[in-house]
């Protein structure tokens, strides 16, 4: 189980660390279309820059945020395994529950988007044909990126599920690494 959490918690922190990239990238694309000027490139570059800001900090606060379960979850595997379960299973149920509700906004921002860009070819205004245009690019990017994490969650949880804590095996240590231990509650 122990490698079931680092290997999540990893994952999650470096998913955080992914989402940060894409938002400076995102901010600096952003900053180039609005210098260049053009009512479209304006649009999109705000739109851009506005996102992507939004998405380093809060991709920010989520790497400090993932590193501190990591530790908490690990260490509290360690030392009784039993209320691991139980806090890790209700903790992770809340965050397979949350997915919903962030796909659910980020499509409906791409669908908010494309009514913005919509609006923007109907009525030839080429800035909120880039506004809706960035809008609706980096939310389905976020819809398309969270259904990853939405999987590896489901999985983890399926894991924290099977997880039981009254049997552990131990395979060597530094002084027997051929040994095998078994250890259970009884």
């Amino acid at each position: 189980m122990a490698e079931d959490v680092t290997g999540y918690y990893h994952s999650e922190r470096n998913t955080a660390f992914t989402f940060i990239g894409l938002g400076v990238v995102s901010a600096g694309v952003g900053t180039g279309l609005v210098v260049s000027g053009g009512d479209f490139a304006s649009g999109l570059g705000v739109a851009m820059i506005s996102i992507g800001a939004l998405e380093v900090l809060g991709s920010a606060f989520y790497a400090v945020q993932v590193g501190a379960e990591l530790d908490h979850y690990s260490a509290l595997l360690a030392r009784d395994p039993a209320q691991f379960k139980s806090e890790e299973a209700t903790h992770i149920h809340g965050t397979t529950s949350r997915f919903f509700w962030y796909r659910a906004s980020e499509l409906f921002l791409v669908l908010a988007g494309a009514g913005i860009a919509t609006y923007g070819f109907v009525a030839d205004h080429d800035v909120w044909k880039g506004v809706g245009i960035g809008v609706a690019g980096e939310a389905a990017t976020f819809f398309v990126l969270d259904a990853f994490g939405s999987a590896r969650a489901v999985d983890y949880e399926e894991h924290v599920k099977r997880f039981d804590p009254s049997v552990a095996f131990s395979i060597g240590d530094g002084v027997r690494p051929w040994s095998l231990a078994v250890g259970g509650k009884f």
